[in-house]
C-alpha cells in the first residue's frame, strides 16, 4: 500500500465521480462538500461502482458496517473513511 495524502485522494475521487459515474448532475455542481445522496449523485448502482473503484484504485475494502449515509454524505466524508480504513489495515 502506497502513501496517499488526503488532497490527492480527494482530487482523485472528485475526478472519478464527475467523469465516470454519469450522474446527470452537472459536474460543476459536484464538489468535495456536495451532499451526494441529496443531489442524487449516489444511488445503489453508482455506490457499488464507487466501492469497486475504491477497492481497485486505493486497495481498500469498505465493510458493510461502514456503508452508511454518514460515511457517504460527501466526498470529504468518503475520503476520511478511506484514510481511516487504510490506517486500520496498516496497523494490523
Amino acid at each position: 500500500m502506497t502513501d496517499l495524502d488526503r488532497a490527492t485522494l480527494l482530487d482523485g475521487l472528485l475526478r472519478y465521480v464527475r467523469e465516470e459515474l454519469a450522474t446527470g448532475v452537472p459536474s460543476d455542481r459536484i464538489g468535495v462538500d456536495s451532499p451526494l445522496l441529496e443531489l442524487g449523485v449516489l444511488d445503489s448502482v453508482r455506490t457499488a461502482r464507487l466501492l469497486a473503484h475504491i477497492r481497485t484504485t486505493y486497495g481498500v475494502r469498505v465493510p458493510p458496517v461502514h456503508m452508511t449515509g454518514e460515511h457517504f454524505r460527501t466526498l470529504e466524508t468518503i475520503t476520511d473513511l478511506i484514510l481511516l480504513l487504510r490506517a486500520q489495515t496498516a496497523s494490523l
